[in-house]
C-alpha cells in the first residue's frame, strides 16, 4: 500500500493544537443545526437538504456528481487493495471481497456502494437522505454487474446502525467527513460499525492553499465540476487531523493515499500527493473475522 508524502503521523505537540482546532470548528459548525457535540448524530440537516434536492443528478456522469464517479477510478482500487491486504485476500481475483461484509456510511445515490458489491462484498449501504436511498435503489435494479443480494440500501445514520449493534468487517465513508458537524464523534461512530481486528476507509479533502485553488475556485466557481458552495474549505480536514480523530477512535492508519486528476484520463488515480484529494485506511485492534 502507499504511504503518501506529506501525511506524517501528527507529533504530541502538533497534536493538542489540532484537537482544539478540530473541537472549536465542529463547535462552529453546529450552531443552529441543533446538534451538539454530545448528540445523537454527527449529520447536519443543512448538508443532508442540500443533497436531497440534488438526488435526481447522481447517475449524471456529466453532472454535479461527475467527478464521484471519476473518483472510483482511484478509491475503488484503494479499498481493493487495502482489505485484501489487511485480510490476507487475493486482490486478483473476479470478486476479491466476497468474504466480507462492508458498510458504507454516507452512501449518498450509490456511486461507490454499486463498485464495492461488483467485487463481491456484501455491502449494506446508508445514507440519512431518503431521497438519495430512492434514486440508489432504482438504479441498482438497472444494474447487471452487481450479483443478487449483495447491496442492500437503507435510510439512516452511522449512529443508528451502530445502536442496532451492526458491526462489519470494513467500513467505508467517502467525501462525508468534511460534511459532518462532528467529525471525532463521526469518527467514533465509524470505529464502533467496524468489527474488532476490521478496516476503517474514509476519503476526503485535505484543507490547504491547493484544495482551496482547484476544489472551490476551480472546480466550483470556474469550470462548475461542483454547485457553489458544495463545499467549506474550513469542513476540510488534513491527514495529521483525520488520523488523530481516528486515533482517539481507536483506529491506526495502516495506509493512505493522495487521489490525482489526471487530465488526459479524465478521470482520479491514485498519487503520493495528498494536498487536494486522499483517501486513508485504519484498522481496529481485535481479533480479525470474516463475514458480518
Amino acid at each position: 500500500m502507499l504511504l503518501a508524502r506529506g501525511c506524517g503521523i501528527a507529533t504530541a505537540s502538533r497534536r493538542a493544537g489540532m484537537w482544539c482546532a478540530r473541537r472549536l470548528l465542529a463547535s462552529e459548525a453546529n450552531k443552529g443545526t441543533g446538534a451538539t457535540m454530545s448528540g445523537s448524530s454527527s449529520v447536519d440537516p443543512r448538508e443532508i437538504e442540500k443533497f436531497a434536492k440534488r438526488a435526481n443528478e447522481w447517475w449524471d456522469t456529466g453532472g454535479t456528481y461527475g467527478p464521484l464517479h471519476r473518483l472510483n477510478y482511484a478509491r475503488s482500487p484503494f479499498i481493493r487493495m487495502a482489505a485484501c491486504d489487511h485480510y490476507g485476500l487475493n486482490a486478483e481475483q473476479r470478486r476479491p471481497l466476497e468474504s466480507l461484509s462492508v458498510v458504507e456510511v454516507g452512501c449518498g445515490g450509490g456511486i461507490l456502494s454499486e463498485s464495492l458489491a461488483a467485487m463481491g462484498a456484501k455491502v449494506t449501504a446508508i445514507d440519512a437522505a431518503e431521497e438519495s436511498i430512492e434514486v440508489a435503489r432504482e438504479h441498482l435494479k438497472r444494474n447487471k454487474v452487481v450479483p443478487d443480494g449483495r447491496l442492500s440500501y437503507v435510510a439512516t445514520t452511522g449512529e443508528a446502525l451502530a445502536s442496532e449493534n451492526r458491526r462489519f468487517d470494513v467500513v467505508v465513508s467517502s467525501e462525508v467527513v468534511e460534511h459532518v458537524v462532528d467529525p471525532p464523534s463521526f469518527c467514533r461512530t465509524l470505529a464502533e460499525l467496524c468489527k474488532p481486528g476490521g478496516l476503517v476507509v474514509m476519503s476526503t479533502i485535505n484543507r490547504t492553499v491547493w484544495s482551496y485553488s482547484l476544489a472551490i475556485v476551480a472546480a466550483e466557481r470556474i469550470l462548475g465540476m461542483a454547485p457553489r458552495g458544495a463545499h467549506d474549505w474550513n469542513q476540510f480536514v488534513t491527514p495529521d487531523e483525520l488520523t488523530i480523530m481516528c486515533e482517539d477512535a481507536g483506529l491506526g492508519l495502516t495506509a493512505v493515499s493522495g487521489m490525482r486528476w489526471s487530465l488526459p484520463k479524465n478521470q482520479f488515480e491514485l498519487s503520493r500527493d495528498t494536498s487536494v484529494n486522499y483517501i486513508a485506511a485504519f484498522s481496529k485492534a481485535g481479533d480479525r473475522g470474516a463475514g458480518e
